[in-house]
């Protein structure tokens, strides 16, 4: 990696919920490399994004594919006559990108309800502080609230605050998915 590339990479740090959703999922140097598309504001090809970010191609061809897989960017491919080669010229999917973000809080929504159905199933539990086991009223009692793995005296853990966590996020994103939802439809 050249040296301009990796000050670049350094200074990532995302700024909003896109940015951050790029800067998980993508290798590093992605943010960089989406920026640099957004504020060039056209389609680039990968040897002029590798030239602009002073990056090898390599890494730039890997960071590129990685964002298609992501749904981030799209190419279109022209066929040069001369040499037979296709060119591949990258831009950012607007469009397919907050359709893959709306997926993606659909998925955080979904495990966000599944454990509250499981937290609120389970609202009152035995723990074991020495080995970590949780053990619901009837398993506990019927072990004299001790663990029955290594005899420790079980904790009694409520998890009122926890759920009540749990359905403040999931009203947050279900309203934000409804917004969103609202917005894609209408544009």
């Amino acid at each position: 990696m050249s040296s301009k590339f990796e000050k670049l990479i350094k200074e990532e740090d995302p700024q909003d919920s896109l940015e951050e959703y790029i800067y998980k999922l993508a290798p590093k140097g992605s943010l960089t490399l989406f920026r640099m598309l957004r504020d060039e504001g056209k389609e680039l090809t990968e040897d002029e994004i590798a030239e602009i970010l002073g990056a090898s191609k390599n890494i730039v061809r890997k960071i590129l594919y990685k964002l298609h897989d992501l749904n981030v960017l799209v190419y279109r491919t022209v066929k040069e006559e001369s040499t037979n080669w296709n060119t591949y010229y990258w831009k950012i999917n607007w469009e397919g990108l907050a359709i893959s973000l709306l997926y993606r809080k659909k998925e955080v929504l979904q495990k966000l309800k599944q454990r509250l159905a499981y937290e609120s199933t389970n609202r009152i539990v035995y723990l074991c502080r020495k080995c970590g086991r949780e053990y619901r009223f009837e398993e506990a009692l019927s072990n004299d609230f001790s663990c029955p793995i290594c005899h420790t005296p079980l904790d009694y853990v409520d998890r009122s605050k926890q759920i009540s966590i749990l359905e403040d996020y999931v009203r947050r994103i279900e309203k934000e998915l409804a917004e969103e939802s609202r917005r894609l439809q209408s544009s």
